[in-house]
């Protein structure tokens, strides 16, 4: 009795692997095959990249190029699906190979002020890299004294470009003029090449920096203010101009 219900048993495990593995071969059939991670080909020469993915079972197909300062020319730079990715064998990978860099010629830089240059290069396709300072006599501060790579030399788009910014005199020190019934803009300028930083309010509804005088300031006429120090001044519209635009 036991022999007979061992063996009926092992004959329903048999029955139960057999059916799985019949399953696991109709899914193979019918859904696609086996599922397999899709290799990281990016940087890699398209030869090399159609090899890895042959090799586990997936298709290549290049769909164009772009350029790309992170991947060499000639190799892959963008995949898809992704790396890591888990597919069905046989699914088709598209490729995009690098151009290399894009180049373009670095903006002329030297003797503007560093605000400007930032913009000037985010505008050209840089970035600024290394900014450094050095105090110098000559100029004013905050203009960049030198660039890398220099003005009109052609770099890769998207590169970063070093600054060399003059930091002004060791000791600059300025006594504060009164800057009351000025121009605005003028006085901003004028504050701006000492090194200095201006914050303004407004007595109008209506800010027009261009028609605007200095009504008021902190500090004071007679204060004594260091590069970096904030000017804050108080604005309102020359009455003599109001209507005049």
């Amino acid at each position: 009795m036991f022999k007979r219900i061992l063996t009926y048993f092992v004959i329903g495990i048999a029955t139960i692997v057999g059916m799985a593995f019949l399953l696991n071969l109709l899914m193979m059939l019918f859904v696609g095959g086996r599922q397999v991670t899709v290799p990281d080909v990016r940087g890699m020469e398209e030869v090399d990249a159609a090899l890895i993915l042959n090799d586990n079972g997936l298709k290549y197909e290049v769909v164009g190029e772009q350029f790309s300062v992170e991947y060499p020319e000639s190799t892959v730079s963008l995949q898809d699906p992704p790396a890591g990715q888990v597919v069905k064998q046989g699914r088709k990978i598209v490729v995009m190979i690098s151009r290399g860099g894009e180049y373009e010629d670095v903006p002329y830089c030297i003797g503007k002020p560093f605000r400007t240059v930032l913009i000037d290069l985010e505008e050209a396709g840089f970035y600024v890299g290394y900014v450094t300072r050095a105090p110098s006599e000559k100029g004013y501060p905050e203009e960049v004294l030198s660039t890398e790579p220099l003005p009109g030399h052609r770099a890769v788009k998207g590169s970063p470009v070093n600054i060399l910014v003059n930091d002004g005199p060791r000791k600059a020190r300025v006594l504060l003029p009164d800057l009351r019934n000025q121009s605005y803009i003028a006085v901003k300028m004028r504050l701006e090449r000492l090194g200095l930083f201006v914050r303004e309010s407004s007595l109008d509804d209506e800010f027009n920096p261009l028609r605007s005088r200095i009504v008021s300031h902190q500090p004071r006429a007679g204060s004594i203010v260091s590069r970096g120090d904030t000017v804050n001044v108080v604005i309102t519209i020359d009455k003599e101009k109001r209507f005049s635009l």
